[in-house]
């Protein structure tokens, strides 16, 4: 026998695991480049100038990795599902996006592989990804959260 909607508002806030911080990261590269400095300048010293190049050049490529891993330290998936709706406010990088799907309406989609994101779909075809970053055991319990809910709609 269906159960009705709770009254309250179910809601869910996955955010990606990171290791080190923005003052972590610093030191790393600090750590990193100090000792390349340091031996691109010996082989300046003995002439050999393009050494010193190939020393800036790793730098830039630590910078640059470095760099596209702080950016997403702030990546997350909020879902909020309410007496109505379907809430699902997401950030990668630098973009935000806000997305309402219809509860009544919407669907959780199998996962096309083992270890794939979760999907969730409604009638105008708006489907989103949620769980990219977390872990498979998560996701699971994740979809079994969002499928209770779903299932739990009258009729």
């Amino acid at each position: 026998m269906p159960r009705d909607v709770p009254s309250e508002r179910r809601s869910w806030l996955l955010q990606r695991s990171a290791v080190l911080r923005r003052p972590q990261l610093l030191l790393l590269f600090a750590t990193l480049c100090g000792p390349t400095v340091g031996i691109g300048m010996m082989f300046l010293y003995f002439g050999y100038w393009h050494m010193l190049a190939y020393a800036l050049l790793e730098m830039a490529a630590l910078g640059a990795c470095l760099s596209h891993y702080a950016r997403h330290l702030g990546d997350y998936d909020r879902i909020d599902i309410s007496e109505s709706a379907i809430v699902v406010e997401q950030r990668r990088g630098r973009r935000c996006s806000r997305l309402q799907l219809d509860l009544w309406t919407t669907r959780l989609l199998p996962p096309k592989r083992e270890g794939h994101p979760i999907r969730l779909n409604d009638r105008h075809d708006q489907t989103v990804v949620l769980g990219g970053f977390l872990g498979a055991a998560e996701r699971r319990h994740l979809a079994a959260e969002l499928g209770q809910c779903l299932r739990s709609r009258p009729g």
